[in-house]
């Protein structure tokens, strides 16, 4: 699928003619395109055309997903299938194809001027696994490096429930249970690559011992799943883990993937994070008028997914962040200070070990 492109309106033209064909067309496409007041395949032309698509976030938590499987790709093979963390309500659930992971992943490790993505090592992932894509992300990711994958499973589900009953201790003590677990891999087994959520490494530098092996034996730390302000980058990076190169991840469950961040000198800087165009693409708008704020300006994160795997257009986020200009030629922007709202769609946003 990955190509040289002329323009990002040729690639939208193609996945429109894809996605609402009798041919190669998604069932759930295109049962949905006979209530809009619009035709996709002559109507859709333009990144800000996206707009017009109904957000369809919280139908995909009832969705048969049969019904989000392109007639074109029945005899494709399907990595499986994932859910959301289930931060807004009820879980979301999603179909995602081996070779758009293979894809996803082959953009993720290139193009990078350090060394931390390219060499050779055994991962240790605490991130969710199960029905969450960012496991199954990251064990790719990690096989495609080379060496063996480890993980620490985690449940943020059951976070939440804690922290909605207020029961702190059993959230405590289950954090613990995670970093215990982790501490184990690390003295028993050599690896080079630690792929976290901030919350669970800012607790593992508690444990000094836990952090001289990692400082021994690593080679690089990726956290991802929420905001890290720049203070505690530069702490991480300067003081507790100078000589391990630490990096982030972005992404949702709804866009099947994840962003990258941009190579930057100064380790001070906020991260910014890029998405992998034209297959994902961010924007960040006004969240009344839902029109894209001015660069630098904060405002609601909406993500796109445009490839023939899957087709999510105008999803909005429960994220915030600064709209910063994309690297390349194709529309919508990069994002940077990612931070939850405190609400969304009627329910408290619980980011757990996120």
């Amino acid at each position: 699928m990955m190509k040289d492109l002329l323009d990002f309106d040729s690639h939208l033209k193609e996945i429109m003619n894809w996605h609402f064909s009798t041919q190669t067309g998604t069932p759930f496409w295109l049962k949905m395109s006979e209530t809009f007041d619009f035709e996709p395949l002559k109507d859709i032309n333009t990144f800000a055309d996206l707009a017009r698509f109904p957000d369809v976030t919280d139908l995909l938590r009832e969705v048969p997903v049969e019904s989000l499987i392109p007639c074109g790709l029945r005899d494709e093979k399907i990595a499986g299938v994932f859910e959301s963390g289930g931060t807004t309500g009820k879980a979301k659930r999603i179909v995602v194809f081996q070779a758009w992971l293979d894809e996803l992943v082959a953009w993720r490790l290139g193009h990078r001027s350090s060394g931390d993505d390219r060499d050779t090592g055994n991962t240790l992932a605490l991130v969710p696994t199960g029905p969450h894509i960012v496991g199954a992300i990251t064990r790719c990711r990690a096989l495609t490096k080379g060496g063996l994958f480890f993980t620490v499973d985690l449940d943020p589900r059951w976070v939440k429930k804690c922290i909605q009953k207020n029961d702190m201790d059993s959230m405590q003590a289950y954090a613990e249970h995670i970093i215990e677990q982790a501490e184990d891999v690390f003295f028993t087994q050599s690896i080079q690559y630690l792929i976290v959520t901030p919350p669970i490494l800012e607790r593992m530098t508690k444990r000094s011992a836990l952090v001289a092996r990692m400082n021994q034996t690593l080679k690089g730390i990726t956290w991802g799943g929420t905001h890290m302000d720049p203070d505690t980058q530069s702490f991480l990076q300067s003081v507790v883990f100078p000589s391990v190169p630490i990096s982030a991840s972005y992404g949702s469950t709804m866009v099947l993937g994840e962003a990258k961040t941009r190579d930057v000198p100064d380790i001070m800087t906020e991260a910014i994070f890029d998405s992998f165009a034209p297959y994902i693409l961010f924007d960040v708008v006004e969240p009344h008028t839902l029109k894209p704020v001015a660069f630098g300006e904060r405002g609601q994160v909406v993500m796109h997914h445009l490839s023939r795997y899957a087709f999510f257009p105008n999803i909005h986020e429960r994220d915030t962040a600064i709209r910063v200009p994309r690297d390349d030629d194709f529309p919508g922007a990069a994002v940077s200070q990612v931070s939850p709202l405190s609400t969304f769609a009627g329910h408290t946003v619980i980011e757990g070990v996120y």
